[in-house]
């Protein structure tokens, strides 16, 4: 960088710099003003590098941009919005066809770009995290640099999201797990900026998860509550069905409802469910003699109804059979604990009748198609198996 002195015989500033060849020279400013002959010899020794052979385009584009920044910061004149706006020229200039991608612009294509890869259900919950992280962060983060976002601006989003109105209702909100979730998806999204060098760091990555203290736990159905909703006379024939398959097979609601005579070899019901379908994983179920007898000589689709009808239809239309049965929706267990029932706990139900029943976990779980053992245990309520194994203990 070109330095500045002076001559006792002359008032102006001299700048003192390499030419073209690398040898040290010195010009005279023509200014007594020490800022202004600065700037001047700044510019001299830019244009001298600008002689240098080679390729004179890219090297001449930084010595520009480099000769400015040292110019401005010789003067005071540097701010770091300034020495930012800099930065950004000599990367442009570096990769011609470097775009500046914003959060936003990042999550619309992140999330476009899982839709060959992930279930319809996943992809919900991956549009949900963008939306809900966008308005969580404002306007103006979203609209940033995504390599700009600060890992404080996630832990005040993940604080935002869990304080969201749950869609459809005034009063419930979000819960923790579902911030949860969005944070792990989030996650995931950041990683590929990282790894596509638009962000310097995942700054998701080091947020802790919010406590789950605000999630209800789930309770299995009791036998005597399910036969009063499959027996009441307001029940179709279809929920019938679909209730007394979901209680002895474990299938999730979207699963029973799309079940059809091609899903039935013999006594079997051999069927890949949505959630696993991307892992090619296919689950065959023994039927029961009720839920045997109950498909009988169905041919084609066993539930034409509830295959069109939307999942959170279906599920205010299961609430309301609960209802008109007398089956509580939330139940108190001991210790004030209380826990939510919905159509995925008759998969609750399935899995824990077969541990009252002594069925090996290996056995369950090969079952429901539980992916982990700790993923199992959360269905498994032992209620009678633990009565029958304190009662085998020897009389003292």
């Amino acid at each position: 960088m070109a330095t500045l002195y002076k001559d006792k015989n002359n008032p102006n500033w001299f700048a003192r710099f390499f030419d073209s060849d690398g040898k040290r020279i010195s010009r005279s400013t023509g200014t007594t003003m020490k800022r202004e002959a600065a700037k001047i010899a700044a510019t001299l020794e830019s244009k001298e590098q600008e002689r240098r052979k080679g390729n004179p385009g890219l090297p001449a584009a930084f010595a520009a941009i480099v000769n400015a920044a040292a110019r401005e910061a010789t003067a005071g004149d540097l701010t770091l919005a300034r020495a930012e706006e800099l930065v950004l020229r000599l990367h442009r200039a570096a990769n011609p066809e470097f775009e500046v991608v914003s959060l936003n612009q990042h999550l619309t294509a992140w999330v476009k770009a899982q839709e060959s890869h992930v279930e319809k259900n996943t992809m919900r919950i991956y549009r949900d995290m963008h939306r809900r992280f966008v308005a969580a962060l404002g306007a103006k983060a979203s609209a940033a640099p995504v390599g700009e976002l600060k890992r404080d601006h996630v832990e005040k989003a993940l604080g935002k999201i869990v304080s969201m109105k749950v869609r459809g209702s005034k009063t419930r909100t979000l819960t923790s797990a579902t911030a949860n979730m969005d944070l792990r998806a989030f996650r995931r999204a950041l990683q590929t900026a990282l790894e596509a060098g638009l962000a310097k760091a995942n700054v998701a990555a080091g947020v802790r998860p919010l406590p789950t203290d605000d999630s209800t736990e789930r309770a299995p159905f009791t036998v005597e509550e399910v036969r009063r909703m499959i027996d009441h006379d307001k029940t179709t024939d279809e929920w019938k069905g679909a209730i007394l398959l979901a209680a002895h097979t474990g299938l999730r609601m979207g699963d029973v409802v799309r079940l059809t005579r091609s899903h039935v070899e013999g006594s079997r019901l051999v069927i890949r469910p949505d959630k696993t379908k991307r892992d090619k994983k296919t689950l065959t179920i023994p039927l029961s003699p009720p839920a045997y007898a109950w498909i009988g000589e169905r041919e084609g689709g066993f539930f034409p109804t509830l295959s069109e009808t939307k999942k959170g239809t279906l599920s205010t239309t299961f609430r309301r059979i609960m209802e008109k049965a007398g089956v509580l929706r939330e139940v108190t267990e001991a210790g004030d604990v209380v826990k939510r029932r919905s159509f995925h706990c008759l998969r609750h139900s399935f899995t824990s009748w077969l541990a009252d029943a002594d069925i090996h976990a290996d056995v369950r779980q090969k079952l429901t198609g539980h992916s982990s053992g700790g993923v199992h245990a959360r269905y498994t309520h032992h209620d009678e198996a633990l009565d029958r194994a304190v009662g085998a203990l020897p009389f003292l």
